[in-house]
């Protein structure tokens, strides 16, 4: 953790002055963040590796009750992407993430590229959202691991799929389920924070998820989970508002531009932070 934090540098003290410094940079928002709303299949490559991504362009447009969102590839979680498949992310330099680590993706939506990417570098993966995207999803992932896993050393069943809605499923219930109760060693959300009714259930899973990794079977204390939270900007408002909730309950840092790659740097139209949840 140590290493982790003289990294980050100055943690958010103000959730003011962050949101108003974030919002001040000169960036602009030409549509809402999908890569391409209209298209069945993507062809897309990621460092390297191509990946053939399946979305649901009519679902998206649905009415559907509790929302469509993740029926669709966003520009956030390709960026994420590409910043996690670099072997000089931070995460893996500072000892957060290793061959040994597991990491909960929330929303993960379809696409399934955040999971086949880390699958590469640490132990497990588990990608989480609502039901609706499940079967999309397994598919892409099944698709895009089966055809990296030669080349990229992709272990054979280390991505779990699991439905995790942050409004309706209690999270001990859902660890104890499948078998999670130990916890995770980062939590991840991409583009998750768009509605003011989701913010509450968000930050409340991810305090519950990381609540989860206090003591292992000896008694020992474990390294907390950290919580990495990836958008991209579009409302002060709402961002306002996710930031005080998350501040309430983590210690929180905007990572440093010279952390992160171009796509992901000030005046990029998105912003990355991270979280590890305050003491009781």
């Amino acid at each position: 953790m140590d290493a982790l934090v003289a990294q980050l540098g100055d943690e958010v003290q103000d959730v003011d002055e962050e949101t108003f410094d974030i919002f001040s940079q000169p960036f602009s928002m030409e549509d809402l963040g999908m890569l391409d709303p209209k298209a069945t299949v993507l062809d897309i490559t990621i460092a390297g590796r191509d990946f053939e991504i399946t979305q649901s362009p009519g679902l998206l447009q649905s009415s559907r009750n509790g929302g469509t969102t993740g029926a669709a590839l966003w520009q956030s979680t390709f960026r994420c992407a590409e910043w996690l498949a670099s072997p000089t992310n931070f995460l893996y330099t500072s000892g957060i993430l290793d061959s040994g680590s597991s990491v909960l993706e929330l929303g993960a939506g379809v696409s399934g590229i955040l999971p086949c990417i880390l699958a590469s570098h640490i132990r497990k993966v588990v990608a989480t959202d609502q039901s609706y995207t499940l079967k999309a999803l397994q598919s892409n992932i099944d698709l895009n691991a089966r055809s990296n896993r030669t080349t990229n050393k992709v272990k054979d069943c280390n991505i779990e799929v699991c439905p995790l809605d942050w409004e309706k499923d209690d999270v001990a219930g859902f660890l104890h389920a499948h078998d999670f109760q130990g916890g995770f060693d980062a939590i991840l959300a991409c583009d998750c924070i768009y509605n003011y009714a989701l913010i509450e259930p968000l930050v409340q899973t991810c305090a519950d998820l990381c609540r989860s990794r206090n003591r292992d079977d000896h008694r020992t204390v474990k390294r907390p989970t950290i919580c990495v939270v990836v958008q991209q900007l579009r409302q002060a408002e709402v961002f306002e508002q996710w930031l005080s909730a998350f501040h309430n309950l983590f210690r929180s840092w905007r990572v440093p531009s010279d952390l992160l790659p171009r796509d992901l740097q000030e005046d990029s139209g998105f912003a990355v932070h991270v979280g590890v949840l305050r003491s009781r």
